[in-house]
């Protein structure tokens, strides 16, 4: 109704119609941002860690700790409706195969440690040009070459990992 009083008044004046200007506003509203990665924090990642264990373990994956973590990773930043899908990037392969050799390095240490606490040892002597594994003593041996009753090679030990909190949002300023 407005409208039409004004256009009507243009109308009556000189040049009154190419004057006018009519000014439009649409407003619409702007469509969700679709969030397609997230920051991957301590808490996405533990949550995730059960998830992924359960597909490893249905889908027959050889994931040792550092692979599954990196699984975990890769899926907290996603969002929380996406599937799991098993990486093909050279990283989990890398992993994949870092898991393999610290596996193999912890047999080898477990299979040493149960030959240290043997009281027989195989021992290669070369008699009259031809190498003999004899069995020998291990306290005996020790004792020949000098040797303290304890192993010199300290038992491998894990580092310590020591994780960091999150920041706190819009924490106050208390030193100025």
């Amino acid at each position: 109704m407005q409208l039409e009083t004004v256009w009507h008044t243009a109308r009556l004046r000189k040049n009154g119609q190419a004057d006018f200007r009519l000014m439009i506003f649409v407003y619409i509203p702007r469509p969700p941002r679709a969030t397609t990665l997230r920051r991957a924090t301590a808490t996405r990642i533990e949550d995730q860690a059960p998830r992924i264990a359960q597909f490893v373990r249905e889908h027959g994956i050889t994931a040792g700790p550092a692979t599954q973590r990196y699984m975990s990773v890769r899926q907290a930043r996603l969002p929380e409706e996406a599937s799991i899908q098993t990486p093909e990037d050279p990283t989990f392969r890398q992993l994949q195969w870092i898991d393999e050799q610290e596996a193999a390095t912890r047999t080898e240490q477990d299979r040493m440690m149960q030959d240290t606490s043997a009281e027989y040892r195989v021992v290669r002597v070369i008699f009259e040009g031809t190498p003999i594994p004899l069995k020998m003593n291990v306290s005996d041996l020790r004792l020949a070459l000098g040797l303290p009753s304890y192993p010199l090679r300290p038992p491998f030990r894990a580092p310590v990992v020591t994780s960091v909190d999150d920041p706190e949002v819009d924490m106050e300023d208390v030193d100025h």
